[in-house]
This record gives C-alpha cells, sequence and structure tokens, in this order.
C-alpha cells in the first residue's frame, strides 16, 4: 500500500476479477487524467454453483494473480514503465469498523496500525505478524462507535505477489482496494457534501460489495448474497437454456419495471416474443431483486442510526454485473433514491460527469481499475 509520488503518470493499475482482467494507466493533463493505454481480457470462467443467499459472509477462492500473464500484457500494450497497482475486493481484503480509544489515536500511524494489527489477531486465527493492516479514521464516532475503518490482508499474500511480480521484471508499488477506488471514480461524477450519505453497489459475477458513504469517507462496507452468476442462473433454469445463452439474453434484453414495480407478469414463457423478454426477465429476477433492494435499505438504515440527519442522496451501481438495461431503473422504482450508473458510455445509463475524464472510456466493469489508477495522479 505504498503510494507513487512525483510522477504525472499513474501505475499501470490491474483490477483482477473472476469474469475478466482489467489494466488502465492515466496521465495527469492540463483538461484532467486522460488515457495512456488500457487493456480488457475476459476470462472464460464457470459460473459458481449456489452461493449462500442470506449470511453477512460469502466464502468464494481468492482470485489468482497469474504475474506471467500480467506481464504479457503489459508488455502488448503502450503502457509507460513496469510499475503496477493492483485493485483488491473481498475475500482478498477485509473491511472491519474499530473502536480505538481516543489516546491511541493521537499515536503516529505506525503505532495505530500495529494497535489495530494486535485487535483484529486476537478476534482471529491469524498471528499480529501474518497481517497487513491499513486504516482511516470515521466521520461522526461518538461514545463506543467504531471510529476506525481497518483494511486487513494477508501479509504472505502481499508478499508472494510482490515476489512473483518482480519475478516478470514489474514493481508493485501499490495495492489498492476496490470500494476506495470506485469512491475516487465516483467523485469525478459528482462532489457530495460533507454531510452526504450515499452508497456504491459493486455487482460482480459472484458476489457484490456495498459502501455506505458519508461524505467522501467509505463508512460502512459489506457483502451481498446477490451476483449476477445467480441471476443468470435464474434465468438459465426458467427458460431451460445454458448459462451462457443465458447470461447472453439478460445482457441484450435486460430487465423493465412498470407503475407496480418489479412486472409480475407470469404469461407463458414458451411463446414470449423478443419484446416480452426485459418484463419476462424482471419476473423471474423479481425475489432477487427484491432481496437486493432489501439488503441494500437495511444497510442504510443501520448506517443512518449514527447519522439520523442524514437522508440517502444517491446510489451509485457498478461492477460488470450492473451492465444490464434497465437496471437502475428497476433499483430506482423499488428502493425510491435516485440511481446513477458509473460509466460513461452512450448506449447506457450513462449520467453527466460533474468532473468529465479526457477520452478515459469507463464502463461499469472498469470502474475499480480505472479509481485505482486516478490515486496516483491525485498523489502528484
Amino acid at each position: 500500500m505504498v503510494t507513487l509520488l512525483g510522477t504525472k503518470r499513474s501505475a499501470i493499475t490491474f483490477d483482477v476479477g473472476a469474469s475478466g482482467i482489467r489494466a488502465y494507466q492515466l496521465r495527469e493533463h492540463r483538461r484532467g487524467p486522460s488515457l495512456v493505454d488500457m487493456l480488457h481480457l475476459d476470462l472464460a470462467t464457470q459460473l459458481p454453483t449456489d452461493q449462500p443467499e442470506t449470511d453477512d459472509k460469502v466464502t468464494i477462492e481468492p482470485a489468482l494473480v497469474n504475474p506471467a500473464l500480467l506481464a504479457r500484457l503489459v508488455g502488448q500494450g503502450r503502457f509507460a514503465g513496469r510499475e503496477v497497482a493492483l485493485v483488491i475486493s473481498p475475500p482478498d481484503v477485509q473491511f472491519l469498523p474499530m473502536h480505538l480509544p481516543p489516546q491511541t489515536l493521537d499515536q503516529p500511524p505506525e503505532k495505530i496500525q500495529q494497535a489495530l494489527r494486535y485487535e483484529v489477531a486476537r478476534d482471529s486465527r491469524h498471528s499480529a505478524e501474518g497481517l497487513e493492516v491499513r486504516y482511516w479514521t470515521l466521520p461522526g464516532a461518538r461514545g463506543q462507535q467504531a471510529n476506525v475503518m481497518a483494511v486487513v490482508m494477508s501479509a504472505t499474500l502481499a508478499n508472494q505477489w510482490c515476489r512473483q511480480l518482480d519475478d516478470q521484471s514489474l514493481a508493485l508499488r501499490r495495492i489498492d482496494v476496490a470500494p476506495c477506488a470506485l469512491v475516487r471514480l465516483t467523485r469525478q461524477l459528482w462532489t457530495p457534501a460533507d454531510d452526504d450519505l450515499w452508497g456504491i453497489l459493486d455487482l460482480g459475477l459472484r458476489h457484490s460489495t456495498l459502501t455506505v458513504v458519508v461524505g467522501t469517507t467509505p463508512t460502512y462496507i459489506r457483502t451481498l448474497s446477490n451476483s449476477a452468476a445467480r441471476w443468470t442462473r435464474l434465468i438459465a433454469e426458467a427458460f431451460e437454456v445454458p448459462p451462457d445463452v443465458a447470461e447472453q439474453l439478460k445482457r441484450e434484453h435486460g430487465v423493465v419495471t412498470t407503475q407496480r414495480g418489479i412486472d409480475k407478469s407470469t404469461e407463458s414463457r414458451a411463446l414470449l416474443r423478443a419484446t416480452d423478454l426485459p418484463s419476462a426477465f424482471a419476473s423471474v429476477l423479481r425475489d432477487a431483486l427484491r432481496t437486493l433492494t432489501q439488503e441494500v435499505e437495511r444497510c442504510f438504515s443501520y448506517v443512518m442510526q449514527s447519522f439520523p440527519e442524514h437522508g440517502v442522496k444517491r446510489l451509485v451501481v457498478a461492477g460488470g454485473g450492473s451492465d444490464m438495461l434497465g437496471l437502475p431503473s428497476v433499483l430506482e422504482a423499488e428502493l425510491g433514491v435516485p440511481i446513477s450508473c458509473l460509466t460513461n458510455a452512450p448506449d447506457r445509463d450513462a449520467t453527466n460527469w460533474e468532473h468529465p475524464l479526457n477520452h478515459v472510456p469507463v464502463s461499469a466493469a472498469v470502474g475499480a481499475a480505472v479509481g485505482g489508477a486516478l490515486l496516483d495522479l491525485e498523489a502528484s
């Protein structure tokens, strides 16, 4: 978690997910960040089998970073330099809101990290020496409320990435986390006030993550049970088609909502025309989407207990799973809050950006990689 200083160019920033690899490198430009190069590599993945639907924690295998593949991608692009950054998500990283005594927070960051490391180790099966811990302070903490967010990952895993990338003549200069990267990118979309409460819903292939933000500070981060793979599986089962066909249909046709909310039509699926598919998909996904919105509402309500004077201003949707036509409208109808899609693609549910990026194409699936690259420019 080292920041590149003194440069007008970001590290080559990789977001390695279950569905693919995204690489972005940005440079500072007088009109704002501009693109050095980008690469997207879709991975042939088998849709996961049943995942827990109600547990707070979703257990999946960590994403494997293939250093040789990353080195080949760097060589194939027009990237500058050999310095790379990784953007990671759960389960490779955990976010733990914690309370530290005020006198501890007055100490240097290294002392605070050490205190958090021992607190986390005490409640886990890991030794303090085997943990890499960073943190940020939380707003509005009173009494015994959590006042820091601890960010925890395996020190062994971090060291392994450093060694393996070094073997490929790549220098790992920074490890970022997806929730922070997405918040950073969203600040290009709009500038929240200090007392604005809002969220980012990162809909991934295997799991989803909701980040509730107060002002610009991620305050609550939770893994949710819904996933893009689950939606595809439900459609495949309902229409008795292979998962790859269901995935293609889901992306091409999406979902729609009516004045009643999610369409509850149950007409014969065997006779459906293409124009009927969005409402039919909404019917098939009705319970899953309602569960998702209920989880989001509960998370917002939990944070609002600490900020009762705040109202929810906006929910931003990101991640490859959000690239489904009509999804923002369905979520907005169910949640009753404005929905923005983290994309500047004109053919999607794009929103006008307050700080447009200079010819940097952003889709919902690549937001974490772009947001990770922005960190270097902010620090330069």
